[in-house]
């Protein structure tokens, strides 16, 4: 939430980053750092899934699906081919989704650098919860349902829960998710490509991570608690501006039947 989605660069284009940090921990803001020191966009798996072009939203559907019981090694290759297909194009992959794919994008991207935005355990979990409250509201899909790509809501969060307890061992994110997850990270990153980053640092230890020149320019700051209630407001207004016009043309709908069974049956 607070970026709209972001166009593949040209084909090619060297991948160096998995931004493997959990949801409200500074993501957002490195996703915009990196897009400034890679000078290349920056693919936000969670805004690419549900409001990217169509292709990128199937195509993150199927690898959701998949993911947790790709066992054979034609499901395994697969897999990879579906992820180098949806980031082609990208410098980095950021957010969930993808950061709770972080094996699965480091088998076919086994070059790139693994940097965990991390925060405070219990200041996460006070974003993190505010964000599950407007997310995991029951009404959500159903006001969204006319909203062209948002009527994928329902699935995508079926199969995010079927990841998270495939990995997790918890149906969705909790308390405990965030030092289950970076646990998660230690155990299948090796060593020399994991680094752990907290925004407030701002360019010094990302350039050093990167091996790249401090840029002269301040470091951003980006999706604030408020706005990820912004966003959120945003789509319920226009999923019921969207209910008004179905309800509307229902309503000419039954109107003009009606009509002309009157005209049909009076004649």
């Amino acid at each position: 939430m607070g970026q709209g989605p972001s166009l593949p660069g040209p084909p090619g284009t060297k991948f160096r980053v998995i931004g493997a940090g959990m949801s409200r921990t500074g993501t957002k803001t490195l996703n915009e750092a990196l897009t400034i020191l890679l000078d290349g966009p920056v693919h936000d798996s969670g805004i690419q899934s549900l409001g990217g072009p169509v292709d990128q939203i199937k195509a993150w559907l199927d690898i959701m699906e998949l993911a947790p019981k790709a066992r054979t090694f034609s499901e395994q290759k697969k897999l990879d081919w579906l992820i180098s297909e949806v980031l082609d194009g990208y410098v980095a992959t950021m957010d969930c989704p993808a950061a709770t794919l972080t094996p699965e994008i480091m088998r076919v991207y086994p070059d790139a650098v693994v940097i965990c935005t991390t925060r405070d355990q219990a200041s996460w979990w006070k974003s993190m919860n505010y964000l599950n409250s407007l997310m995991g509201t029951w009404y959500l899909p159903l006001v969204v349902l006319w909203l062209h790509k948002t009527q994928v809501y329902g699935v995508w969060r079926d199969r995010f829960h079927h990841i998270m307890m495939w990995r997790y061992q918890q149906e969705k994110i909790e308390e405990d998710t965030l030092r289950k997850h970076e646990e998660h990270l230690r155990q299948v990153v090796p060593p020399e490509k994991l680094f752990f980053y907290e925004v407030s640092q701002g360019w010094e230890p990302l350039c050093k991570i990167l091996n790249v020149p401090i840029p002269d320019r301040p470091f951003p700051h980006n999706n604030s608690k408020g706005d990820a209630a912004q966003t959120f407001r945003d789509h319920i207004i226009a999923g019921l501006i969207s209910w008004a016009f179905m309800l509307m043309a229902l309503s000419m709908v039954i109107w003009f039947v009606r009509v002309w069974i009157l005209q049909r049956f009076s004649s």
